[in-house]
């Protein structure tokens, strides 16, 4: 669906004509030039509709899931604790009609702003969403352990690694029959998980009684 948008301005002043693409599960906009050397065409409402259902219908088959933490009620007191780096706004609305606006927290930082809010404790977080944010963010994170382990993204002789530290050397031998193994360089031993399974190591050392 085609609807105007806010005008922007050229530096010489000149006015820049936008339009917003508005579809069932994202938005975009055009400007009037873009539009025109575009493929779109305008259709009757019958067409519209038509298209519009079948793109519905193509999300409801195929929905993902994904977990979002989200910062919301009065937020201008304790902005300068939330991360500096993402201040992405978001609206959530349920099927249920209700609503929450709030800004998106990244899984990395959960744990410092829980700290910063003095909350008691940071909300657990599933092995397989470490793991896939230490390798998309690059921040270390802290492993649920009877030991203070941090997770982190190494770089070794050219690949990335999943890298274990705050490990005792007297439970190194405990570590790699859960899973990890270990690599001398520069004559310093350091810890890595494997990334194929790396879920299921970290599991099993969360789970140390």
């Amino acid at each position: 669906m085609l609807v105007p948008a806010r005008s922007l301005l050229a530096d010489d002043g000149t006015r820049i004509t936008r339009y917003e693409l508005v579809r069932p599960l994202k938005r975009g906009h055009l400007t009037a030039e873009q539009l025109a050397e575009s493929s779109w065409e305008p259709v009757d409402e019958a067409t519209f509709r038509t298209a519009w259902q079948a793109e519905v219908d193509e999300a409801l088959s195929s929905l993902k899931r994904e977990r979002l933490h989200l910062a919301t009620g009065l937020l201008l007191p304790v902005w300068d604790k939330l991360p500096a780096d993402n201040v992405r706004v978001s609206r959530i609305s349920a099927s249920d009609g209700r609503s929450l606006l709030g800004r998106e927290v990244p899984i990395h930082a959960v744990a410092d702003i829980c700290g910063a809010l003095g909350l008691d404790a940071a909300p657990q977080i599933a092995p397989e969403d470490l793991v896939r944010a230490v390798l998309v963010s690059g921040w270390p994170m802290a492993v649920k352990a009877g030991e203070a382990l941090m997770l982190k993204r190494s770089l070794v002789n050219g690949s990335q690694r999943l890298e274990l530290t705050g490990w005792s050397a007297s439970r190194l031998d405990w570590y790699k029959a859960q899973g990890c193994f270990t690599e001398i360089i520069r004559f310093q031993t350091r810890l890595f998980v494997p990334l194929e399974g790396t879920a299921a190591v970290l599991t099993r050392i969360s789970l140390e009684p």
